[in-house]
């Protein structure tokens, strides 16, 4: 999933550059009941991993973080940190609804 077309871009000096400030994953709906995951430490920091345990693939990291409102995977996530697991379909819904790619 490539999130940088969720960010709006103009053009400075002719260069372009993506407007962080501003995005559309702002919020991510969740339908069906979400399932949860505690962060031991040999996760840390690697959200790739922790959503390769609970999806069977690394693609999801992002998602994780963005749920949890989690910046920085390197200083947040913490043994014991509860963290909320967006069911799959409500991933597979949000692909759908934004045309992305796996």
């Amino acid at each position: 999933m490539k999130r940088t077309r969720f960010y709006k871009s103009f053009t400075i000096d002719g260069v372009r550059e993506l407007d962080f400030l501003y995005n559309s994953l702002s919020t991510f709906p969740m339908v069906y009941a979400p399932g949860y995951y505690r962060v031991v430490d040999s996760d840390i920091p690697d959200a790739g991993l922790i959503s390769y345990k609970v999806y069977g693939t690394v693609d999801f990291w992002w998602i994780l973080l963005l749920v949890n409102n989690i910046d920085n995977p390197f200083t947040e996530l913490t043994p014991g940190l509860l963290l909320t697991i967006p069911h799959k379909l409500d991933i597979y819904s949000f692909q759908k609804k934004f045309k992305v790619q796996r």
